[in-house]
């Protein structure tokens, strides 16, 4: 295998991700990659893993807590996803070597390293395949992600779930800390209506009685599912109060940021009683210097470029609220794009009093909402807005009607952020899929 083979290899999987709108509860189980990390040797088996589920925060969680353990010297393996432009983000290495990087995803799986970790377990996925069995895409960069931090024998691999967590591929290992971050109503098709059930998915991921387990505020709806999971196993969790680290310094904007470091801070003190030497200068400068792009990012200045990845109704809240407390007094030119599967009318009624200008658009994805004229008129009734069936579109309409005290923000997918940071600050060329320096 080599480069460009990469791309299209992984693209013969089953991508779930791409299917999320049509998908259903049993399309979804553990046996396929049990059985794939079974032929592969169990790469897991000897490390150390911080499995973190919820609805919100979890990237941003992982984030501070990766770069607090690689602030404390420590090599991180951080597994997160998806990804904004190169599949190789989603593995990562974290250490003193790449402490200092500008680049905002340092430390990702190289080239040459995922195409040999691919080509070693190729194998193991074809004998799957051969038996008349499916791989998902997202199951096979889960078994890479394991095979490559073991290899590179990681000190501690921080693994964020995909979807739920119960029947999330990175379920199919076990971990030393089980961490929830807050549960909201989010992907309801596959985890249930109700934010008892979705919960329960997440809370799936709290195993067995010798797990470390860490809460983050939840509604008491969530909290009760969760802790009754914890008294299945006999586990007593750590409750986070965000109010105990009301005066942290932090790289990430937002109110709603001081839970997700305020978590990290929990599960810091966890491991120090586990023999983990974290000094508090390895916090504080972990906070401070982490980098999670998406996340209420300024991609240019005069206009001001805000990029943020606030995909459901309670990030688009939050994002709400992020706006009314960096940009209080300035006129914001909205660029907005989702995917069907979410609430689209919660999302639109959370940033519309921020909009003065609305420009509702699609990515270029299989799961991306086209808006229609009359949604247009419903969710911004009162206030200016157009339709475009692009992000460059969407982009060149807000760059002409912007004033130099405006605010563009471009927000609601993952997707849409990525093509708006490509085509506003294009990052790296990609050839296959891989990045091409």
């Amino acid at each position: 295998m080599d480069h460009p083979e990469v791309n299209s290899y992984l693209d013969s999987f089953v991508n779930f991700e791409s299917q999320l709108h049509k998908l259903r509860p049993e399309d979804f189980n553990l046996s396929r990659i049990q059985e794939f990390l079974d032929l592969a040797g169990n790469p897991a088996k000897d490390l150390k893993i911080i499995h973190v589920a919820g609805t919100k925060g979890k990237g941003s969680t992982c984030a501070f807590l990766a770069r607090i353990l690689q602030e404390a010297g420590f090599k991180v393996g951080l597994y997160t996803s998806p990804h904004l432009h190169k599949v190789n983000e989603r593995i990562r290495i974290l250490n003193k070597e790449n402490l200092r990087s500008k680049d905002s995803f340092s430390g990702t799986i190289s080239d040459d390293e995922l195409t040999s970790t691919l080509a070693s377990l190729r194998p193991f996925a074809a004998s799957i395949q051969n038996a008349g069995k499916i791989l998902t895409y997202f199951e096979v960069l889960t078994v890479t992600a394991l095979s490559y931090f073991a290899k590179s024998k990681v000190d501690v691999v921080i693994l964020e779930t995909g979807l739920g967590g119960r029947l999330d591929a990175t379920n199919a290992v076990d971990s030393l800390m089980a961490v929830i971050t807050p549960v909201s109503l989010d992907h309801t098709r596959i985890l249930g209506s109700t934010l008892s059930k979705i919960a329960s998915e997440k809370a799936g991921i709290i195993k067995n009685s010798y797990q470390r387990v860490v809460i983050a505020p939840q509604e008491q709806e969530a909290m009760d599912v969760i802790l009754n999971r914890c008294r299945e196993f006999g586990v007593h969790p750590v409750f986070v109060h965000a109010e105990k680290y009301a005066n942290l310094k932090m790289g990430l904007k937002g109110r709603h940021q001081m839970i997700n470091a305020a978590t990290s801070i929990e599960v810091v003190n966890i491991l120090r009683t586990m023999g983990f030497r974290i000094s508090d200068e390895a916090v504080s400068e972990g906070l401070k210097n982490v980098v999670w792009p998406g996340r209420f990012e300024l991609l240019r200045s005069s206009p001001d470029v805000i990029v943020d990845c606030a995909h459901n109704e309670a990030s688009s809240r939050a994002l709400s609220q992020t706006l009314k407390d960096e940009y209080p007094h300035r006129r914001v030119i909205l660029v907005l794009g989702v995917s069907e599967d979410k609430d689209v009318a919660a999302i639109c009624n959370n940033l519309k009093e921020n909009a003065a200008h609305s420009i509702l658009t699609k990515a270029h994805h299989p799961r991306s909402h086209l808006f229609t004229p009359a949604e247009g008129e419903n969710y911004f009734k009162g206030k200016p807005f157009e339709i475009t069936e692009s992000v460059p579109n969407a982009l060149a309409k807000a760059l002409q009607i912007v004033g130099p005290p405006d605010v563009i923000l471009i927000t609601g997918s993952i997707f849409v952020v990525a093509e708006a940071t490509q085509q506003l600050s294009p990052p790296n060329v990609l050839i296959g899929g891989l990045i091409k320096n």
